[in-house]
């Protein structure tokens, strides 16, 4: 089976994991669950998991899985990464930044991947060479003046807030705007897409980030991230930049 063919199926998975969550989310007595401070997990995250999961095991049924909600199932050497919904706070608040994101790698990096934000109408594609959203091709910001430059930004409570605030500091010190979304797959979707021109986590998920990572590199940008290897045991700092020798790579890493 080729990229073609998973692209094709997460795809189609995305869409019907996005339909299924809008669904849940409008039912009454949603179950939310906390899995630590600030992070919840609702009955709809655990729901779309397991439809993705049992979509995946029946089409490649070779392939391993690693979501965020169950873990891993097996190989790593061709691996599907799912967050069933990244932003779950978003989500569950009835914010629209929220998304289903499924990647796929092999045992050196991420090939594939997919964002779905339904509430936004945004699919975003890439088979790791070129990315479109909603059908249309993606390019990456050309802008490089940092007093027109915009990052987004991600913080959880796995790093110091100090960390966090130093790095707005700097942001704004250099001249350039910055935005939090609450949601890494909305973040890398608009480095993509030219929305901004940096995302930057310190500590971030990678099934957080994998479909952004292929997003991102498809659309021209460029990704800094601990190895695979390291990133699927434990979460990373992950720069997507529009260009690697963008001067808010400086500001954001230096």
């Amino acid at each position: 089976m080729t990229i073609s063919d998973r692209l094709t199926l997460a795809t189609d998975i995305a869409r019907e994991g996005g339909a299924l969550a809008r669904q849940m989310r409008r039912a009454p007595g949603q179950t939310v669950d906390l899995k630590g401070h600030q992070d919840f997990v609702t009955a709809a995250d655990r729901a779309v998991e397991d439809l993705v999961r049992m979509r995946i095991a029946d089409a490649f049924p070779v392939d391993g899985i690693l979501g965020e909600e169950g873990g891993f199932d097996g190989p790593r050497e061709r691996l599907w990464i799912i967050d069933p919904i990244d932003g779950t706070t978003n989500f569950m608040r009835g914010m629209p930044e929220w998304a289903v994101s499924i990647g796929w790698a092999d045992e050196t990096q991420v090939r594939m991947g997919v964002i779905f934000a339904p509430d936004l109408d945004a699919m975003a594609v890439s088979d790791g060479e070129t990315a479109t959203l909603n059908g249309q091709p993606m390019k990456v910001s050309t802008r490089t003046d940092l007093t027109q430059s915009m990052v987004q930004v991600g913080w959880s409570r796995r790093a110091p807030f100090e960390w966090h605030t130093d790095m707005l500091t700097s942001v704004v010190g250099a001249g350039s705007e910055y935005r939090r979304v609450g949601a890494a797959t909305i973040g890398l979707l608009g480095v993509a897409a030219g929305w901004s021109e940096a995302y930057y986590e310190h500590y971030l998920n990678i099934w957080d980030a994998a479909a952004g990572i292929a997003l991102v590199r498809g659309a021209g940008g460029a990704v800094t991230t601990p190895p695979l290897a390291e990133m699927l045991d434990k979460p990373g700092p992950t720069l997507a930049i529009c260009a690697a020798d963008h001067p808010l790579a400086d500001v954001l890493t230096g």
